[in-house]
């Protein structure tokens, strides 16, 4: 079975991703994740859509190049990495929360 990408309205792409995306909150399509399979972050608008020809169903695929990290992978922050910049910025505003 081959797969094709596809092109979808802006509005369909981010209802496709508010309702798939696990820990990575897409309020717009400006909106950054993080991918667990590149390492790297990415935009909603990135986010490639793509499916089995012959089927309706869609799928999202990072927005990295040459990445096919799923929803199943994207995160807010680089939680894997605990010396990232943004790791320590997402702790951080919790220490800030308990002081």
């Amino acid at each position: 079975m081959k797969s094709e990408y596809v092109r979808i309205s802006d509005e369909q792409k981010l209802a496709l991703l508010q309702e798939h995306s696990f820990d990575a909150e897409f309020p717009s399509l400006d909106a950054k994740g993080w991918c667990l399979h590149c390492e790297k972050e990415f935009d909603g608008r990135s986010v490639r859509v793509w499916h089995w020809i012959g089927s309706e169903e869609l799928w999202l695929e990072c927005g990295t190049p040459r990445c096919d990290g799923s929803p199943i992978d994207w995160a807010p922050f680089p939680w894997w990495d605990e010396e990232h910049p943004a790791t320590k910025a997402y702790h951080a505003q919790f220490r800030d929360l308990a002081d």
